[in-house]
């Protein structure tokens, strides 16, 4: 007769261990190590890592961040930036009276050192028509003609369009024209030194300091009586001013052959001025 014992099925089944659970092959025991505990042991390495030692820094009175949060890192300052034009060769110079002058007579700007160069050569040629009275006074009413044309004028305008605007020259009647203490003062002293300068000079070569320095200037003074017997003082100050926007211009340009020239002159200069001083006796210098 078949045992015909009704089929059990085991219900009852052995809990499988979880991922986390490490089978013991040694003991045959199982040990539990739990996610938690793991992730606290690595949050308290990290958290013990960024705080700072006692001794270099003092306890911070920041609240304690919650767990799990991460820390807070402070961003570098931004710095402002500034509109300032750059350039690959710095920061331009200052500008300064000197370097005006400068740009004036080498023609950095056509258009100024044209009008500059033009209203100097024609009030210079004016003087040597009329006199400096003369001139002065045709120079100022040229000006009222035009600053009175142009204020009838734009009164006209703005009654006709009735409008208001008020006067043509508001803004240059509101500008500051007084000349400030320190540019006096600069100028004053600047002008105070080649004045002692010069006047210690002259005492020098009039009393006979040094005969070659004297010599050299009675030479000079009676060329300049040749010269003067040509040329008046107007003359010599229009090809002064030629002078001045032009040789420059030239020089720039012709640089190598101008040195060239010059110091053959130089050279030249020297050797006769050597060779007069041998023959004349008492002309030498002394020895320092």
């Amino acid at each position: 007769m078949e045992d015909q014992s009704p089929n059990i099925s085991s219900t009852y089944s052995a809990p499988e261990p979880d991922m986390d659970d490490i089978l013991d092959l040694t003991g045959g025991q199982y040990i539990r190590r739990a996610v938690d505990e793991d992730d606290e042991e690595d949050r308290r390495s990290y958290s013990d890592s960024l705080e700072p030692s006692p001794e270099s820094e003092e306890p911070s009175s920041d609240p304690i961040p919650p767990r799990g949060a991460l820390p807070v890192i402070p961003s570098a300052p931004v710095e402002e930036e500034h509109d300032t034009p750059t350039s690959p060769y710095g920061p331009p110079p200052p500008t300064t009276t000197g370097s005006v002058v400068v740009d004036l007579l080498y023609w950095r700007d056509i258009k100024k050192s044209g009008l500059v160069f033009g209203a100097s050569l024609f009030l210079l040629l004016s003087l040597t028509v009329f006199s400096i009275v003369s001139v002065s006074a045709y120079i100022a009413l040229a000006l009222l003609s035009v600053t009175i044309s142009f204020r009838i004028y734009k009164g006209v305008l703005q009654a006709i369009q009735k409008s208001e605007e008020g006067h043509p020259f508001k803004s240059y009647l509101d500008s500051n024209v007084a000349v400030s203490e320190e540019i006096v003062n600069k100028y004053s002293n600047v002008a105070l030194g080649h004045v002692n300068c010069t006047l210690k000079e002259l005492r020098r070569l009039f009393l006979v300091e040094d005969l070659v320095d004297s010599l050299k200037f009675a030479v000079l003074m009676w060329v300049f009586t040749y010269i003067g017997a040509l040329f008046n003082g107007l003359t010599l100050l229009i090809l002064a001013l030629i002078s001045l926007f032009s040789i420059p211009v030239i020089y720039e340009r012709h640089q190598t052959q101008v040195d060239h020239y010059i110091a053959l002159i130089s050279k030249n200069f020297n050797n006769v001025k050597d060779l007069i001083l041998a023959k004349v006796p008492g002309l030498k210098r002394k020895a320092d």
